[in-house]
């Protein structure tokens, strides 16, 4: 902005006289230019909001002196719309997918964190810690609905799922391929055993028996690049020589058809589960789980 201050002019008045008197030749100043520099007003720093650190899960410790602890886990097949007129059987094992997205939900929305088999039996065998209200979701044998229905609504939610696999369908019709079992098991997901055929482990051969149980490891191991550390027996069956058998091929664990979520350190090889089937309603499946 520029302001100008002009000089005042002398205006000399001439008297009536007989002489004529010349004015005084006064220099008249230069214009004077004045620059007025605006000063920059400060803009206003932004306050940033102080980064808040998002707090940790909370952990429990087993109990020394041996107690169960409290850790469902829950037990699906297929997941799967069925007819109206489908079997008893068939509705035992299955589970609608909108059913199974409601429960996840419900988990997650009342404070359950999902573990792998591997943490649990680390928690009962060394005390090692599991975030509170632990779960452990797994689905049996392998089907393809375990990869396009439960895998993307378990990641949706943040939760781990353990499929026990068993060996010899994968890559075959209605079953997982070994790519989706390697980009579950990449992304989180707990792969663990369930035989090479789904055999009743009781009737076979001892020599028999014991290739379902160690092959099936050694295969999940080589193409998953990750420990097996558990089995889920078929169909519910065991007996303490396949417990034994279990032992010799390595395993830490393993999991029944026996109802309930107490888990017990000298109960490592017969674990709870608890069943989730089509008929169950949302207020059914809390009611079976500790509050």
């Amino acid at each position: 902005m520029k302001r100008f201050i002009l000089a005042p002019v002398i205006i000399f008045v001439l008297a009536a006289c007989s002489a004529p008197v010349a004015p005084l030749a006064t220099p008249v100043p230069a214009i004077t230019q004045v620059f007025v520099v605006a000063t920059p007003v400060p803009q206003a720093t932004p306050v940033l909001a102080p980064t808040v650190a998002p707090t940790p899960t909370a952990l429990v410790t087993a109990s020394a002196n041996g107690d169960p602890a409290i850790v469902p886990i829950l037990m699906y097949h297929h997941l799967a719309d069925l007819p109206p007129d489908a079997s008893e059987l068939r509705r035992t094992w299955t589970v609608a997918p909108k059913n199974f997205q409601a429960q996840i939900e419900w988990l997650a929305q009342h404070g359950f964190h999902t573990i792998t088999m591997e943490q649990l039996v680390a928690h009962l065998k060394q005390r090692q810690p599991l975030p509170t209200k632990p779960i452990v979701i797994s689905f049996d044998d392998g089907w393809e609905d375990g990869y396009t229905v439960a895998y993307p609504i378990l990641k949706k939610n943040g939760f781990i799922g353990t499929f026990f696999i068993y060996t010899n369908p994968v890559d075959h019709k209605s079953y997982v391929t070994w790519a989706q079992l390697q980009e579950m098991a990449a992304a989180g997901m707990d792969i663990q055993a369930h035989t090479l055929t789904h055999p009743h482990l009781r009737d076979l051969a001892p020599d028999a028996a014991l290739k379902e149980i160690a092959e099936s490891k050694t295969i999940l191991e080589k193409r998953l690049g990750k420990p097996i550390v558990a089995l889920a027996y078929p169909f519910g069956e065991y007996n303490q020589a396949i417990i034994a058998m279990l032992k010799r091929a390595g395993y830490e664990s393993a999991v029944t058809l026996a109802a309930g979520y107490r888990q017990r350190p000298d109960e490592l090889f017969t674990l709870h589960r608890i069943r989730v089937s089509f008929a169950d309603s949302l207020d059914e499946f809390a009611g079976r789980l500790p509050n």
